[in-house]
């Protein structure tokens, strides 16, 4: 992984995570707010633990032997980062200092809270399934196997189709038009980049296993890609 992210993973996220917790509990009257505020306070705290008092590198895979293949200078992550950050950040900002343009009300806010929900519950088993092997550097090592169990069974990116029903939840939640906007502007066009670098790292690794295991599976949502 490059310094830029590393650089950039290790001191600005955990300004970022604990930034996106204050947002949280400055709109705490709409469900999404807690929700960004226990986001935000356990990536902060996560962060710490993880990388100042255990020292680990939660970047990179824990699966052991040289890397076979990797994304050099890590382009699909500063394309995916724009995205990933306005879902989560306009929202807040929009719904805290810009007249509402979308009718806020608690229809649309418990309907954003239960799909973050549902982006959440499906994260957390794609990362437990993953436990060693998941990296936020795209690369493959001599020692990893090609993981599908779980919900890696049904579709071989649940981690990112997680992340997207979150995000489209908090912009839902929010009323957020430009929130909304983001998702196919800037969020969807980094995600299918980074999936489409994923997948040819791995079927370079793995070849005729992971070409028939593409075969059987969708890409993020089954019977549309």
């Amino acid at each position: 992984m490059s310094r830029k992210v590393v650089i950039f993973l290790t001191v600005i996220v955990p300004a970022l995570a604990a930034w996106l917790g204050w947002l949280g509990w400055m709109t705490r009257g709409n469900p999404l707010g807690w929700f960004l505020f226990a986001t935000g306070t356990v990536f902060t705290v996560g962060v710490i633990i993880a990388l100042w008092i255990r020292r680990k590198r939660f970047w990179q895979s824990r699966t052991g032997g040289e890397t076979s293949a990797e994304e050099k200078g890590d382009i699909s992550f500063w394309l995916y980062l724009p995205g990933a950050m306005a879902a989560f950040f306009i929202p807040p900002l929009e719904y805290l200092y810009v007249n509402e343009i979308i009718p806020r009300n608690s229809l649309l806010e418990w309907t954003g809270a239960a799909l973050a929900a549902a982006g959440v519950g499906l994260f957390v088993w794609a990362r437990r399934t993953l436990r060693a092997a998941y990296s936020g550097h795209l690369a493959v090592t001599h020692e990893q196997t090609l993981v599908q169990s779980g919900p890696y069974h049904i579709i071989r990116h649940p981690a990112y189709l997680g992340y997207l029903l979150m995000s489209l939840g908090v912009c839902l939640g929010y009323s957020s038009l430009y929130g909304l906007i983001s998702i196919p502007v800037l969020l969807l066009p980094g995600l299918v980049y980074r999936i489409r670098v994923e997948d040819r790292l791995l079927e370079r690794h793995f070849q005729e296993q992971f070409r028939a295991y593409a075969a059987r599976t969708a890409r993020l949502i089954p019977g549309i890609w």
